[in-house]
């Protein structure tokens, strides 16, 4: 098995605590492959950036957070990037266009969904997959009920929603690799397109 590629997220902001999540990343991506996850050691990838294990888990809550930092659990970005799209807009292509804002470097996306398919059992994937389900889904159910729709009405349509992004993931990440961004988008479009009648 090749050896994870050393990333910097472009997306991050320049400073050494930025400097220091991209390296401890790094590490841990690199030990994932060398050891297994399960057996790779938070102290060991802590002391091999010259850092403490309790540094580590500033930046990462868990070691499972590495492997799914493309999937954040906060979504400030999506908030932000829905809340400015037009309201009129089909609130479909506004989850699209809002998902195009994701702050991650699209090279190490790609990479980090193989080293979870290669590295995790796929319920685990999936139990992760269901969480950041259900906040992007809260997210849009939010921006939906901000723009007076009712509370059970807002409710079905971001779970809908939520449901078809996630199942592209799914798709994606189950999928036989190569994987590339742009089929992910293909995927994703197809999904919200399957919705039309439910929203």
């Amino acid at each position: 098995m090749s050896e994870a590629p050393v990333t910097r997220d472009p997306d991050l902001p320049p400073g050494k605590s930025a400097r220091t999540r991209a390296a401890l990343r790094d590490v841990a991506l690199q030990h994932f492959v060398e050891h297994g996850f399960d057996r790779a050691s938070v102290p060991a990838i802590a002391a091999q950036c010259g850092v403490t294990e309790r540094t580590f888990y500033r930046h990462f809550a868990t070691k499972d957070e590495v492997l799914f930092g493309d999937l954040t659990t906060r979504l400030e970005w999506f908030r932000r990037a829905l809340r400015q799209r037009p309201a009129e807009e089909d609130l479909r292509e506004s989850v699209r266009h809002s998902l195009a804002s994701a702050p991650i470097d699209l090279r190490l996306m790609v990479e980090i969904a193989r080293l979870r398919s290669e590295l995790l059992s796929p319920e685990r994937i999936e139990r992760v997959f269901r969480d950041r389900q259900g906040a992007m889904a809260r997210e849009v159910r939010e921006v939906l009920v901000e723009r007076g729709v009712d509370e059970l009405a807002a409710a079905v349509r971001a779970e809908v929603l939520a449901g078809a992004v996630f199942a592209a993931l799914a798709v994606w990440t189950e999928g036989p690799g190569p994987h590339d961004v742009a089929a992910l988008g293909r995927l994703t479009a197809e999904a919200l397109e399957q919705v039309r009648g439910a929203l």
